[in-house]
């Protein structure tokens, strides 16, 4: 216990003591403070409210110290972040270990909970995960049960994104250097989900102030994040009426949990997928909480650390991204590629050598297609622009044809360009229809793919001459231009 609580009321103390079954005459409950005070202990051992790496061999979590110096995890509360232990290490290799070769969305389920124990080594400090979309009830959230079993209970050590934010926070904290699974994207707050994922991906919570306005100390952790469900973080948040943002996107990588058989490949001799799945949740609560603490172990004692750069490197050369947005994505499939590896050299996983790194390379050329090339804020620049003009095409944009009736809330005007229509968006209207994106982000975007099809040198725009003898400066438009380049 912190010192200081011996000069605050005993009670506090007492309670806590008589919880874990001290048995004493109610009469000397006095003399025990007056005991637990006197004494001097010649030994000296670090007390952390933090889990995770304290020095480069030692490793804490609320069950046990893994590795060389002794430590005790101390907490102001009772939360121990569900971290728990049963069955064997053996028999969790024997039901879900077993069930990872030819199914690589488990391996990314065990890879992203061992390498959550690598980000500190590396010294990684932003993080991020993945977050596994499909209808509902294929399996998905049976693969992040799967990844939740190496630091506890399947089901118990997977939480919801229906948490607080600073709920969130608190159990990011409890988890540092270990895995935050979450379940059902769909129940989470679509007002804060976005500040939630750049706060959990980048390890550092909210500043907030005490009771006596000065600062607080602020949370701060290293996580890998596992989530699943039935939307998109776009989705969810749009339901506030806001727009990802591509460190958003980057940071919750979104893959597809469509396989042969639900979430999975090769069911292993099962008949279907739901008995599959089955036999998976019943493993992750029957032998869980062994691999993630014997994976440190093994990786303290095998001298590697030191290496570590060089063999993701290695790895790294693997993926075919080499900048921007894709490249982040890149390097995290290859840390978990990298602990997958690691845990196979280890004996931990059941699956040939190399199988990890190829299902990572898969997966991570999936999202590539599906997400297509260049940065993710073009495509919905784009996108905005398009589907602005389909909302507003006949209703918002003036013709400047002699004669012709005005429209309310003009967004701009029509042009006769030599392939259709261009618009002739004015300022504003430009601004509405990309709400959320800076003038100059946007511009720059519309004319990489050449939709700005007239401008003014130096200028984004060129100016018009209208029927009422004003000459604005307007952003030319092609609708036909509006796709994404590579």
């Amino acid at each position: 216990m912190p010192e200081e609580l011996l000069a605050g009321r005993p009670q506090t103390i007492l309670a806590k003591l008589y919880s874990m079954g001290l048995e004493i005459d109610y009469q000397s409950h006095r003399q025990v403070m007056l005991y637990i005070a006197s004494q001097a202990p010649e030994q000296r051992i670090i007390c952390t409210p933090v889990t995770g790496w304290h020095g480069a061999s030692l490793f804490v979590t609320p069950l046990e110290c893994i590795g060389q110096g002794q430590a005790i995890y101390q907490t102001g509360d009772e939360a121990v972040g569900e971290y728990d232990k049963a069955g064997t290490l053996d028999g969790w290799r024997e039901t879900i270990g077993a069930a990872l070769s030819g199914n690589p969305l488990l391996q990314l389920g065990i890879g992203t909970a061992l390498a959550a124990t690598l980000l500190a080594p590396l010294n990684l400090y932003s993080s991020g995960g993945f977050h596994l979309l499909w209808d509902s009830s294929n399996g998905k959230t049976v693969v992040v049960q799967c990844a939740a079993s190496v630091w506890g209970h399947g089901v118990h050590f997977t939480l919801k994104w229906n948490a607080t934010a600073n709920g969130l926070e608190g159990i990011a904290a409890l988890r540092n250097d270990c895995l935050l699974a979450l379940d059902e994207l769909g129940q989470a707050d679509p007002h804060s989900v976005g500040d939630v994922v750049y706060s959990m991906a980048d390890g550092i919570g909210k500043q907030r102030a005490g009771s006596s306005t000065a600062a607080r100390q602020v949370r701060r952790w290293r996580v890998m994040l596992l989530s699943s469900g039935e939307v998109t973080l776009e989705t969810k948040m749009a339901e506030a009426g806001k727009r990802t943002r591509a460190g958003q996107e980057v940071r919750l990588v979104t893959l597809s949990a469509g396989r042969t058989h639900g979430a999975f490949d090769n069911l292993h001799k099962h008949p279907d997928g739901a008995t599959f799945a089955e036999a998976l949740v019943l493993a992750s609560v029957s032998n869980y909480g062994h691999v993630g603490p014997e994976f440190v172990r093994r990786l303290i004692a095998s001298g590697d650390m030191e290496k570590l750069a060089t063999m993701l490197a290695t790895i790294r050369a693997n993926f075919p991204a080499n900048t921007g947005q894709s490249a982040r994505v890149a390097m995290r499939f290859a840390l978990v590629a990298l602990a997958l590896e690691l845990a196979v050299d280890m004996e931990l996983l059941p699956i040939a050598s190399g199988e990890g790194t190829s299902s990572m390379i898969e997966l991570f050329k999936n999202w590539l297609a599906e997400r297509g090339a260049g940065p993710c804020e073009d495509k919905q620049i784009l996108r905005a622009v398009r589907d602005f003009i389909d909302r507003h095409g006949s209703t918002r944009f003036q013709s400047l044809i002699t004669g012709e009736k005005g429209v309310r809330d003009r967004a701009g005007y029509l042009e006769n360009g030599p392939n259709g229509r261009w618009y002739l968006f004015n300022r504003s209207g430009l601004e509405e229809a990309t709400r959320g994106f800076e003038l100059t982000r946007v511009t720059r975007t519309l004319d990489k793919v050449g939709a700005l099809v007239k401008k003014e040198p130096g200028k984004m725009q060129h100016k018009k001459r209208l029927p009422d003898g004003s000459s604005p400066g307007l952003y030319w438009i092609d609708p036909t231009r509006l796709e994404p380049s590579d």
